[in-house]
């Protein structure tokens, strides 16, 4: 059995194999000849390049080293320097010591993950259509060595969203199904450490550092996602989204601080003590027993000395401390989320606020999305495709990811939408009905119950009742259009 080798394997313009790994140039291949073409090309272009070191784990920053001087340092030397690693090793603590912010992180990532990233096909090519589906739903990540599937790479290169960018290497594998048993798709991703890549000081250009240099080059095509989020008018180095919650964090850390120490001596009395100088020893234990009234609630003072305790003036609510932290928390959820409604209760609002600060929220996350799909259409599917389909088509004709919200049907409402329609003539299908407010379809030989008439409609008892009541040109006329009603059934 033989089978045509497509263009694409045989082409090294995108993937730059060895030509050690290039198929024969024959019109036709066996089957065994292809797996092992393919197999060799796994082996020596498509290996794993980069391995996360240990070392940057244990060169973190403590919380004990931050100061205002500290975070100028290094946001100063994020736009004068080649490499973002000690830029993101503060973001990274301003995630790990923020409740707040890794909340707010945590918020958005999860609603991006949380929606349906379905593969639009509009030229109809369902064998490309279905290997963007088995990118998607068949990527395994291994924990072992931090390898992330789908919904952790989504999650990684979000990162890049928050910290102006970041870089995920693709690890690849020959993965077969029933319509396309050898194809090359993505088995995981692992991240990057920022170390490996930057700008360069001269020419401005992103690239990635090969180990055991200290030059910037191109990235392998192919191998590596970038994502890169400038919300800065000017160089990406100084463009992070974290980078404009640096100083209130810092802010924040000190007002934790002072107060903790605040709250300490908060309510306490303050205790006053007089000596005579005279006796050189007083001093000392009076300073000693003031020190012990902290835990105690009594004291013992010499001759010659007396003791006032003064009440402090209540303001805890007022405290400058507490101002700043709450300042920063707010600062915080109108950067990540846009609005603050649905981070912290405040004071009650209606339910029109809370509609429009849902859709801001709403609208952040839906341009995050297509922010990340962009980056997996262009570089993973680009990739994908490259290497399984035909490379001489339009990427606008390449079936593309969308992501969109998950649709939540309401029967009630589904209900009244269903009413409205009827009540305005236009017909629907019975079984559409039945479907959209989540009702069973009766059977031919159910008992089903309708709609009963209204009160007193029917009975003949009391239809006789209410015409004999009437004036005889009135029931001669009811009776009248009754018959013509009838007539028309």
């Amino acid at each position: 059995m033989t089978i045509t080798l497509k263009k694409n394997i045989a082409s090294a313009a995108h993937r730059g194999p060895s030509s050690a790994s290039l198929p024969p140039a024959a019109g036709s291949m066996t089957v065994k000849q292809i797996l092992a073409a393919k197999n060799a090309r796994q082996a020596s272009d498509l290996q794993r390049i980069l391995i996360p070191p240990a070392r940057p784990r244990w060169m973190m920053p403590d919380l004990a080293w931050v100061t205002p001087d500290y975070i100028a340092r290094v946001l100063d030397a994020s736009l004068n320097g080649d490499c973002p690693e000690e830029e993101h090793a503060l973001y990274d603590l301003m995630c790990r010591t923020w409740p707040r912010l890794v909340k707010n992180v945590t918020e958005l990532k999860n609603a991006v993950c949380g929606l349906q990233w379905n593969v639009q096909d509009e030229e109809g090519r369902e064998e490309m259509k279905h290997l963007a589906e088995r990118t998607r739903d068949g990527m395994k990540g291994n924990y072992r060595e931090n390898g992330q599937g789908w919904r952790g790479t989504v999650n990684g290169l979000l990162d890049g969203w928050f910290c102006g960018v970041t870089v995920w290497e693709i690890d690849w594998e020959v993965r077969g199904c029933v319509h396309m048993p050898q194809a090359w798709l993505p088995r995981q991703t692992r991240k990057v450490h920022p170390r490996w890549y930057g700008w360069d000081v001269e020419s401005g250009l992103f690239g990635m550092r090969s180990p055991g240099s200290d030059t910037l080059g191109d990235f392998l095509p192919s191998k590596f996602l970038v994502a890169v989020n400038n919300v800065s008018f000017g160089h990406p180095s100084g463009g992070a989204l974290l980078r404009s919650l640096a100083w209130y964090w810092c802010a924040a850390n000190f007002s934790a601080d002072w107060l903790l120490n605040f709250a300490q001596i908060f309510g306490q009395p303050i205790r006053w003590a007089t000596y005579d100088k005279s006796d050189p020893e007083l001093k000392d234990i009076m300073e000693s027993m003031l020190e012990n009234m902290g835990a105690a609630a009594w004291a013992a003072a010499p001759t010659g000395s007396t003791l006032e305790l003064k009440e402090p003036s209540n303001k805890g609510s007022d405290n400058p401390q507490n101002q700043m932290i709450d300042m920063a928390d707010t600062a915080c959820d109108l950067l990540i989320l846009g609005q603050t409604l649905t981070s912290s209760p405040g004071e009650a609002g209606s339910r029109a606020l809370g509609e429009v600060h849902y859709n801001v929220r709403s609208d952040i996350i839906d341009a995050a999305a297509d922010w990340v799909a962009e980056i997996l259409n262009e570089q993973l599917l680009a990739a994908v495709y490259e290497f399984n389909g035909d490379g001489g088509n339009e990427d606008a004709a390449d079936p593309y990811f969308e992501p969109s919200s998950k649709t939540v049907n309401d029967p009630l409402k589904a209900s009244e939408r269903v009413k409205v329609l009827l009540d305005c003539d236009i017909p629907l299908r019975k079984d559409w009905v039945h479907e959209v407010t989540e009702s069973p379809m009766p059977g031919a030989d159910d008992e089903v119950y309708t709609r009963p008439a209204p009160s007193g409609m029917g009975n003949p008892a009391l239809m006789a009742k209410a015409l004999d009541g009437m004036p005889s040109a009135a029931r001669e006329y009811y009776l009248g259009e009754l018959n013509k009603a009838a007539a028309s059934l």
